[in-house]
């Protein structure tokens, strides 16, 4: 029996890529490419595939005297042209790879705008299919889909779990929230109504652990019951005051930021609207060069208030206080780096989630890489993310659909 894993099978080889533990095929190169996360991984010398031996037999004829001088000529005629047809296709090889590497620059450029306003624009291919999700995590639960009509979403931008598991959801542009049990049914809609300036979107969304619902509509906060009654609403001062995203720790008590083009403010208030404690300029004190215009915010169990800047590329940390632990993050492309975080969640065991324009990202409380949920963009692109107490984790999508996620056991 061969000890070569070259020979005696015809099996491809295999390697497992070490960030996300998805199974590679070997090829005949010193690296392969993860096509599930992007990371380079390199290939053993002795997996790589043998390229089978060609042996060319050289065969010497012996050519008359008088025939020398012709076949000379001959064969220098023809090295010369092979060497201009080498120049030739050296040149249009080169030609083509640029003209390509350009169209692509241009349309990820484009593709980045675009996400970033909820529309899917990818490349073919250049997304993992359903059939492809790497062991990171995998969608367990998915319901919704596109539209304006009871269980059907427009724009959803949000997401909350309510104590009861029931799952909330908040278009942006027509101001609905719909309530749906566990399992995806659908039980209640609510129009929030419009505020004096005729506006109805949606900034941001949180539920208690009693039950309410909180809805942030034109800087105020919507208070309801666990069946859809709207029990107070905390009036908002602009421009004092705006209250935007919101979060909600294990006392019930809220947190909302204010952010104009010169406040970041996080502000803190009991279930009944009262401002307990409010602490300005909470990013750009810490960051000057952050312009902390685009904020979200999210609470761990035991009350640090963790804070995702979408101009900064940044995840700010802080005690039950207020007072500044910790950041972390940067701008690029790279796994566990960001591009514009718009969402944030943190689960019972100290892994924080980011939502940015180029996925899902997990993190340990240290701001450690930890992997990325699989996006299948068939399903949409992601728009809004939360997680709830058994730390299974749900995403919202462009394409009206709400995904339920669970982690892999490792």
């Amino acid at each position: 029996m061969s000890t070569n894993p070259r020979e005696g099978s015809s099996r491809p080889q295999l390697l497992q890529c070490p960030t996300c533990g998805a199974k590679l095929e070997v090829i005949d190169a010193p690296a392969v490419t993860c096509k599930y996360c992007g990371n380079s991984v390199a290939v053993p010398a002795e997996l790589r595939p043998e390229q089978p031996q060609v042996i060319i037999q050289r065969i010497e004829t012996q050519i008359p005297d008088y025939t020398q001088y012709t076949t000379q000529v001959t064969r220098a005629s023809s090295r010369a042209g092979c060497i201009i047809t080498v120049i030739i296709l050296v040149f249009t090889l080169g030609a083509i790879g640029f003209a390509f590497y350009m169209s692509q620059s241009a349309f990820n450029s484009v593709s980045t705008v675009l996400q970033d306003s909820g529309i899917n624009a990818e490349l073919p291919g250049s997304q993992p299919k359903a059939s492809q999700t790497p062991s990171f995590a995998s969608i367990v639960m998915e319901f919704g889909d596109k539209g304006s009509g009871p269980g059907l979403m427009d724009d959803p931008r949000y997401v909350a779990i309510d104590r009861d598991g029931n799952i909330w959801t908040g278009d942006y542009q027509d101001g609905r929230v719909q309530k749906f049990d566990p399992n995806g049914k659908f039980l209640a809609l609510i129009n929030v109504p419009p505020d004096n300036n005729d506006n109805t979107l949606i900034e941001g969304m949180a539920a208690d652990y009693q039950g309410n619902l909180y809805v942030t509509r034109g800087g105020d906060v919507l208070k309801y019951s666990s069946g859809g009654e709207l029990l107070k609403t905390f009036p908002g001062k602009f421009p004092d005051t705006r209250y935007q995203s919101l979060a909600v720790d294990a006392t019930n008590t809220l947190y909302a930021l204010h952010t104009t083009a010169s406040n970041d403010d996080l502000i803190k208030l009991d279930a009944n609207g009262k401002v307990l404690n409010r602490w300005n300029s909470i990013v750009s004190t810490v960051n000057k060069k952050d312009a902390a215009m685009e904020l979200a915010v999210a609470l761990d169990g035991v009350g640090n208030i963790y804070i995702a800047s979408f101009f900064g590329n940044q995840v700010y940390i802080y005690d039950k206080n207020a007072k500044f632990v910790d950041r972390f993050g940067q701008e690029g492309s790279d796994p566990g780096q960001f591009n514009g975080p718009r969402g944030i969640a943190v689960d019972g065991k100290n892994h924080v989630y980011v939502h940015h324009s180029g996925g899902i990202d997990q993190f340990d409380t240290g701001g450690r890489y930890l992997g990325s949920l699989p996006i299948d963009y068939q399903k949409g692109a992601p728009m809004g993310l939360t997680v709830d107490r058994s730390g299974f984790i749900y995403v919202v999508t462009n394409n009206g659909k709400v995904l339920k996620y669970q982690l892999a056991a490792h």
